[in-house]
């Protein structure tokens, strides 16, 4: 269960900004569910990010996926000088030479953790983790302190405090931990159980940032499973979309053959592991009134029917297994109806917390904001015009009425996350 998000100076955030799924009192959270965990009781189901183009939507978005990449990978794929991908807020000199933050707040097995860490291109300059276990009965549990971690840039040297509940060679993780290598990703590797549950969350984390959609997630899930394949289908017939069949054909290419239409260091790392590719070939077979079968290829298919497609078994393993999922652009490519279906999947789940599955997606369609969002669950971005600087808002911090129109107040500017249009009479 994700929490919060906090991401401060990167790309085109200057301040601290954070996105939270806490439950805000007297939003009417309908669409909320309970944790079981007294830190952070209720929260929602849905965040849905609103804010013009160049607002900082989409920069969210991959700020979380990064984090969730250095998490998972920094202790295997990167070597020892490598530069991190840091991406600091340019506007600003100051901004220009401090590390970016990442602040993460979630519950895993039942213990609140808070995890954060600060890199430049450099190094990790801060890492720390903070856990709340569950409470023992009447015997409310204590803040833990798990791991501190800071580099000294006038010494050179880093200092390292691992909290007196924390089992393990403390001394061969801190070791192997590379200054470009987060330590929880290094100690997992090493077979730390204490570290283990923050890599475990991220696992679990689907985020699709913008452009990273391939429809192989599901065609791969289709070809191992005719159940799911059947649910995937059931998906596409709800939605409207004609399909008989789900064809999956596993083709293998010489790499060769690929050489021109790949970059030269995907190209090279394929080549060390075999000299062709297996991938899968993907194609609807409708049944039209003349009775015969007709194949088309995915690619052959509009762009709304490949992108729900794309995203039908992320959806279906989410729901399933109460994970997280973060989609830019959501409704990209889909009707509002489609987009709403997809939304109240999620919020019309009950809210014993039986499921505690969780979206967080951005979006332009407004008519969600009728109602299949709550006024909890709607986040505003914007830009300061001077400072070029990108902010996150509530929505609920307006305070808007119980009954208030929510989509016309947005649409109208009370609430921000809007473009300033210049009327075409004014362009000449």
């Amino acid at each position: 269960m994700l929490v919060a998000f906090a991401m401060t100076n990167r790309a085109c955030f200057r301040e601290r900004q954070e996105l939270s799924m806490e439950a805000v009192r007297n939003t009417g959270d309908t669409f909320a569910f309970d944790t079981g965990v007294r830190q952070a009781p209720r929260l929602n189901r849905v965040a849905a990010i609103y804010g013009p183009n160049g607002s900082g939507k989409s920069r969210l978005i991959e700020g979380l996926a990064f984090a969730r990449h250095l998490v998972l990978n920094s202790s295997k794929e990167s070597q020892a000088g490598e530069k991190i991908a840091y991406e600091p807020f340019l506007f600003d000199a100051e901004s220009r030479e401090s590390p970016t933050t990442f602040e993460i707040a979630f519950i895993e097995a039942g213990t609140l953790y808070e995890y954060g860490f600060a890199v430049d291109s450099a190094r990790v300059h801060k890492e720390w983790l903070l856990a709340w276990p569950p409470d023992e009965g009447p015997r409310l549990s204590r803040m833990r302190g798990l791991l501190e971690r800071r580099f000294d840039a006038d010494s050179g040297e880093e200092e390292w405090r691992f909290g007196p509940s924390v089992r393990g060679s403390k001394s061969v993780w801190r070791d192997n931990t590379r200054p470009n290598a987060l330590l929880v990703s290094t100690a997992v590797q090493l077979n730390s159980e204490t570290f283990r549950p923050v890599v475990d969350w991220f696992q679990k984390l689907r985020v699709l940032a913008s452009g990273n959609l391939p429809p192989f997630f599901t065609g791969e899930a289709i070809k191992e499973s005719e159940q799911t394949k059947a649910r995937v289908l059931n998906l596409l017939h709800a939605a409207d979309i004609a399909a008989a069949d789900v064809d999956v054909d596993e083709t293998r290419t010489p790499l060769e053959e690929l050489k021109d239409q790949l970059p030269p260091q995907v190209f090279a790392e394929l080549s060390k592991r075999s000299p062709t590719l297996d991938h899968l070939r993907l194609g609807f077979v409708h049944d039209p009134a003349d009775g015969e079968a007709h194949r088309l290829d995915l690619d052959e298919e509009s762009d709304g029917t490949q992108r729900y497609f794309s995203l039908a078994f992320p959806w279906l393993d989410v729901l399933d297994n109460d994970r997280v999922l973060v989609v830019d652009e959501l409704d990209r490519s889909l009707h509002p109806l489609l987009v709403a279906s997809l939304v109240q999947q999620f919020n019309r789940m009950p809210d014993d917390g039986a499921c505690r599955a969780q979206l967080v997606a951005t979006v332009h369609d407004a008519h969600l904001l009728e109602e299949t969002l709550g006024r909890g669950q709607v986040w505003l971005t914007g830009k300061d015009r001077d400072t070029e600087a990108a902010s996150l808002t509530a929505l609920s911090d307006y305070r808007p009425r119980k009954d208030e129109a929510l989509m016309r107040g947005y649409l109208g500017g009370r609430y921000g996350g809007v473009p300033v249009v210049v009327a075409p009479e004014a362009l000449g």
